[in-house]
């Protein structure tokens, strides 16, 4: 594991452990109007935070904490890669690339994790260490390419 990735996983243990079990009732702001990020230098609307959430919880329900940071993350790691649009919305609706998209569970409502989450990549926690793709090993339909050798595996997924 190289440096950049072992200090990613650090720094996010560190905020994780710091966070109170009550920080997922508490993550989402309603009244919040934008969400704005000076790591990333990046504000973001409600609809698109909301949407990020929805990613993560459809994704990622039942998976740690951790895990959830990291699937947000992978979106705004998209966002610097010249391979992917350039908008939260456009990411995350690219074709053929995140599969509650495709089923309809990017509908579902995001619970206090999912926000947490949201917020916590949105803020530059990044427990892949700049990885753009994951994948469930258990359930994916579409494997990734033999050339992209696994870089993580926090929880069920394994990111690139």
């Amino acid at each position: 594991m190289n440096i950049k990735r072992l200090t990613a996983m650090l720094l996010t243990l560190i905020l994780l452990l710091i966070h109170s079990p009550s920080a997922c009732e508490t993550a989402y702001n309603e009244s919040a109007q934008t969400y704005v990020s000076t790591s990333r230098g990046l504000t973001l609307s409600r609809e698109e935070f909301l949407l990020l959430a929805r990613l993560i919880h459809a994704e990622a329900r039942g998976e740690p904490l951790t895990g959830q940071v990291a699937v947000g993350a992978v979106v705004f790691n998209r966002l610097q890669d010249p391979r992917f649009p350039k908008t939260i919305a456009n990411v995350i609706n690219e074709e053929n690339q995140f599969s509650p998209v495709r089923d309809g569970s990017i509908n579902l409502a995001p619970d206090g994790q999912a926000l947490l989450a949201a917020e916590l990549a949105l803020n530059g926690i990044d427990p892949t260490g700049g990885c753009v793709f994951f994948y469930n090993p258990g359930s994916a339909q579409n494997k990734p390419p033999d050339n992209l050798p696994a870089a993580i595996q926090i929880g069920r997924h394994v990111f690139y």
